[in-house]
Parts: C-alpha cells; structure tokens; sequence
C-alpha cells in the first residue's frame, strides 16, 4: 500500500542570474548581427566570417536558454526520495537521492520545529522559488555522516504519501 511510487514535476521560478544571463547573451546576439551587416556591407569577400559569428550566436543562445529553464521532478518511492533536474524539457540529470528512513523531520520552511536553521548543515534548495508555493523542508542524515536540509516543494499527493510513510517525522504546521 505504502510502496506506490509518488512523482511531483514543479517549475523553477527563473532567478536573478538566468535572467541577467538571458539579457547578456540577447545584447550578445544584437551585436553580433551589427557586426555580420558591417562584415556584408564593408567586406563582403568575408562571408564565411558571417556564418561563423551566426552559428556560434545560435549555439550560445541555444545553450544559455536551455539551461536557465529548470524544472525539478520528485520521485518517492520505498522511503527513498530522488531529484532529478529536468533542463529545457529535454535534458534530465539525477542530482540526488535521500533515506527517508534516515529523516529527523519535515516540516514547511520557516517552521519552529526545524530547530531555527543549524549552520553546520548541508542545505540543498530544490524548490519553485514561488513565494506562493508551499515549500517544505527535511532534514536528512546522508550516509556520509553528513546532516542535509533538502527544500523541495512536494505536491499534496506526495506530502500525503510521505506522511503516510512518517506520520511523527512530518509537520503541516
């Protein structure tokens, strides 16, 4: 009953720096096209100089955009909850994986009951970033004797599945 594997895919909310990359890469790409006029206008003998700088614009963009657009998937499944990063829609990479056994507690960010924020943990942030969303915290015991704060921003099928799992370990509070 317990065992069925719960999937949550939420969207990052685009942060400061993918939004100043996106910027710089465009102002990058206007230059770039003032440059190939120049180049066909003054020198035309230097065509293939053209392709160059429109190829290298075009693979520039493609990549900056790809990967400013993040989204996170969450799986739980046999008390282990894995995230992967899903990059433009197209590309996954595993990030992490945590014993949800190993949990001390959940509970949303911000909460009293995380015990106001240890420094000496690791925190991972794999959260929307939505003021709006509700994003939880857990607190997690790595197997290299190492304590992780993991934010996510879990469904309420999945928050439900793992308070099934953990009824004491989880707060909604």
């Amino acid at each position: 009953m317990l065992d069925a594997i719960v999937e949550c895919l939420v969207k990052r909310k685009l942060t400061v720096k993918a939004y100043g990359a996106r910027c710089a890469i465009i102002c990058a790409d206007v230059l770039a096209f003032i440059a190939m006029l120049a180049i066909l206008l003054f020198a035309p003998a230097l065509i293939a100089l053209d392709l160059v700088i429109v190829v290298l614009a075009a693979v520039f963009t493609y990549l900056v955009f790809r990967n400013t657009d993040v989204e996170y998937e969450y799986s739980f499944f046999d008390g282990e909850l894995a995230i992967d990063k899903v990059m433009h829609k197209m590309t996954r990479k595993k990030l992490r994986r945590f014993n949800m056994t190993k949990m001390d507690c959940m509970a949303p960010a911000g909460s009293q009951r995380l015990g106001g924020g240890v420094n000496n943990h690791i925190k991972y942030d794999y959260s929307t970033q939505y003021e709006d969303d509700s994003h939880f915290v857990a607190v997690v015991h790595c197997d290299d004797n190492t304590i992780a704060e993991v934010m996510f921003t879990p469904s309420e099928e999945m928050l439900e599945k793992i308070r099934q799992a953990y009824p004491r370990k989880v707060f909604l509070d």
